[in-house]
């Protein structure tokens, strides 16, 4: 037995491998040991071949031979710690002992030493292998319901909400079937990494299997940050992935369950979210799906207003209306402000709070601008003549607007066209746009500025402006929030704080307009206070521009 032990093929193997090895027959005694185990025991192989097992570990071998034999009859294999070294001087060390076969014969035991150290890379690396999905790196379905209970109990302590999203990859199998298996694992991790680039880095993104991904996003406040994410992730996704000469797209449908709304256990939102990506998928995927049939109603709503917002655009239904100024010093107009209306088949006129939130979400309101600005500018002409002076036309802007590129421009060439420079157009911005984005926003209103444009900060009062931006701002006007006005004859605060815009726009040299006049007791303080700007239904509703012209007509004769 000892010639053909000494002679097996796979000693010279032992010997290449960087680990500490050691071999013993069946008997318990050294037959074999490695360059590592040598070193690391600082031992020579004449004082260890032949040796019996029991006087290298030590009297307190573990296992013992009882048990090495029961590893052999059977287990064949064992891990555990023990004894390395004389009794003087014994070193802990984790073992693994496999049964060493020959011809399915028995020959003996090998012994694999592992450090301290090693063991603890290796209990990291079983870790890692355990948690988290092989080819992408991600959680897997294991951690994930683990990360998903933490979740729920952080919230259950926080009174916090957070969501939960269901990803299934659209035509996923096709790209298996067409390139092959290589091609969709590609395509599957580098779909991983734009999943974590695109969340945050507090949110969760995890592999369940296959091409179904979930993730966890804390901290939601709104429905809408929800459907924004659900959008960035399905046009993250929908993006090609290059193989070689191949191009492999794939789709996303997503289904949203929402804690505590939807339920309250891990099960439950799990389960949720699936049926909801389910109903996604039916709609003919690449898109998102709310588990609650109320978030899913306003979805559905918010859909079809955008669809039919864009038939509005296509067939030019939005308009411009105005509603005048007026200079209670002369009674002149001395400015117009232009606000858009959506002349709707199904319900006639629509206003702005009707159609602007979806229209900002669906990125249109530049194009509404357009159309209805196109049409005012067309309306300006036929006015000169019921008019002292050129009076320049308002016209509001939001923050997304205000900084999209070439916006300015496209307004000088449209009023270059009917023979008008800027000085005829006054952009009107909402204070909240100073404090949401400050100095860029300082830096955007001086070239507006310099461009000769006026312009006036709206819904002044509400935004809790800081006196340093206001001293730098190049504005012309201060437009007093009517919800200021609207309670001037009941409300104590709201005469103190009218009172002290005046005497601001005074004290910075610029105009102060009031707007949401109604009563001729508000316009009688306004007029005491030293404010003689005024907008509202006191004078004027806003018209369409046939109505306008009417009005200008009959206020010349």
């Amino acid at each position: 037995m000892n010639a053909s032990f000494d002679d097996a093929p796979y000693i010279q193997a032992y010997r290449c491998l960087n680990e500490a090895l050691l071999l013993i027959d069946k008997e318990y005694r050294v037959r074999f040991a490695s360059p590592l185990y040598l070193s690391t025991f600082n031992v020579t192989t004449d004082s260890l071949l032949g040796a019996d097992i029991t006087t290298v570990l030590g009297a307190g071998i573990t296992p013992s031979i009882a048990q090495l034999d029961t590893v052999a009859q059977g287990v064949n294999h064992w891990s555990g710690e023990v004894s390395v070294g004389a009794d003087s001087a014994t070193e802990s060390r984790f073992v693994h002992i496999d049964v060493v076969f020959d011809s399915q014969e028995h020959q003996g035991y090998l012994l694999r030493f592992i450090s301290p150290r090693q063991q603890d890379i290796q209990q990291a690396a079983l870790q890692e292998k355990a948690y988290h999905d092989e080819l992408t790196r991600l959680p897997n379905r294991a951690l994930f319901n683990q990360l998903l209970k933490h979740q729920i109990s952080q919230c259950q302590r926080n009174k916090s909400r957070f969501a939960l999203m269901f990803l299934d990859l659209d035509r996923f199998k096709w790209v298996n079937d067409t390139f092959g298996h290589d091609a969709g694992d590609l395509l599957l991790s580098t779909l991983a990494e734009r999943l974590e680039h695109t969340l945050r880095k507090s949110d969760i993104v995890a592999r369940l299997g296959g091409d179904e991904f979930v993730v966890i996003m804390n901290n939601i406040r709104d429905l809408q940050t929800i459907a924004n994410v659900a959008d960035k992730i399905i046009r993250q996704i929908s993006k090609p992935v290059t193989e070689g000469a191949h191009h492999l797209q794939v789709g996303c449908s997503i289904g949203i369950s929402i804690y505590p709304e939807n339920g309250v256990s891990a099960e439950a939102l799990l389960h949720q979210a699936d049926q909801a990506m389910y109903r996604a998928k039916k709609q003919g995927g690449a898109d998102y799906f709310y588990f609650s049939d109320a978030l899913n109603q306003e979805l559905e709503d918010s859909r079809r207003v955008e669809h039919s917002i864009r038939e509005g655009l296509a067939s030019s239904a939005f308009e411009p209306f105005f509603q005048p100024q007026i200079d209670q010093r002369s009674g002149r107009i001395v400015g117009i402000e232009c606000l858009a209306r959506w002349r709707c088949p199904e319900h006639g006129i629509r206003t702005p709070i009707e159609f602007i939130p979806v229209a900002k979400k669906a990125g249109l309101m530049h194009d509404i601008l357009l159309q209805v600005l196109d049409k005012a500018l067309g309306e300006i002409a036929g006015w000169q003549s019921y008019l002292q002076g050129r009076v320049p036309l308002s016209i509001n802007m939001t923050s997304q607007q205000f900084h999209q590129p070439n916006t300015f421009e496209q307004l000088s060439r449209m009023l270059a066209d009917v023979a008008l420079g800027n000085d005829a157009l006054r952009i009107e911005v909402t204070e909240s746009a100073l404090q949401k984005d400050g100095d860029a926003f300082l830096e955007q209103l001086k070239k507006i500025n310099m461009a000769g444009f006026g312009i006036t900060l709206d819904d002044f009062g509400t935004g809790y402006s800081s006196l340093r931006y206001l001293q730098q701002l190049p504005v012309d006007t201060l437009k007093i929030d009517r919800s200021f006005v609207r309670n001037l004859a009941h409300n104590p605060q709201d005469r103190i704080i009218v009172k002290a815009i005046i005497q601001l726009a005074q004290t910075l040299g610029i105009d102060a307009v009031a707007e949401g006049v109604e009563t001729e007791q508000q316009e009688q303080f306004l007029r005491d206070n030293e404010c003689y700007l005024m907008q509202g239904f006191l004078y004027s509703e806003a018209l369409s521009a046939p109505d306008f012209r009417d009005f200008l007509a009959a206020r010349n004769g």
